[in-house]
């Protein structure tokens, strides 16, 4: 199962030394937030381009919750970036923006939001490598992780076709991350869980072996 740290959950003072820390980690995980599509505000593409600077050969999925998400593409691209995910519900033409990232040699992907029924992105998923499902949302209750919403991933993650890796991301616990590896959901986006601990690399590791 990939492990996908969130550097939006660092200490935004100390990313660059985070991102030294986890320098062994073979993963990282970028959320743009416009303050539109989402109440909280991330990157802009001048810290996104410092970002992957800094990050150097690992891989990196970008989180697109932003409204106008193919405004983004072509600066990712430029930054080096391996996939791309946009929400479905920030799209009006999804084919659109998918085979767009695909002609910039993006892996593309779509996320959905907990209100979209799963139904939403079945037409879809020929054209993408990647689906996100979120498992929290903006509650007014620290954004925790909402059981049913994971319930949901991991009734999918038996019916996902093959070459689509399917992802969970919001409030992801220890005890979550069992519940869906068991599932065999592909991959996990961790926040707090990893950036909450002293060492985050240690903390990786320690929940890759569990």
């Amino acid at each position: 199962m990939k492990l996908m740290p969130s550097i939006a959950s660092a200490d935004p003072l100390a990313v660059g030394e985070v991102l030294k820390k986890l320098e062994a980690w073979p993963y990282l995980h970028i959320d743009i937030e416009d303050g539109n599509f989402v109440p909280n505000i991330t990157f802009g593409m001048k810290a996104v381009r410092a970002i992957c600077k800094k990050a150097g050969k690992r891989y990196i999925q970008v989180h697109l919750m932003v409204t106008h998400p193919e405004m983004y593409l072509d600066g990712l691209a430029a930054c080096g970036v391996d996939s791309v995910i946009a929400h479905l519900e920030a799209l009006d033409y999804p084919l659109h923006f998918l085979n767009h990232c695909r002609a910039l040699g993006l892996e593309p992907g779509l996320a959905v939001n907990i209100k979209t029924p799963v139904e939403a992105v079945k037409p879809f998923l020929g054209n993408m490598d990647q689906l996100l499902l979120m498992t929290s949302e903006p509650d007014y209750l620290e954004e925790k992780v909402y059981g049913p919403a994971v319930e949901r991933l991991i009734r999918l993650a038996g019916n996902i076709p093959a070459g689509v890796e399917l992802y969970a991301d919001g409030g992801v616990t220890r005890e979550t991350l069992r519940e869906l590896e068991e599932a065999g959901v592909h991959g996990a986006v961790l926040g707090r869980l990893v950036f909450q601990s002293p060492d985050p690399l240690e903390m990786l590791k320690e929940l890759k072996e569990e």
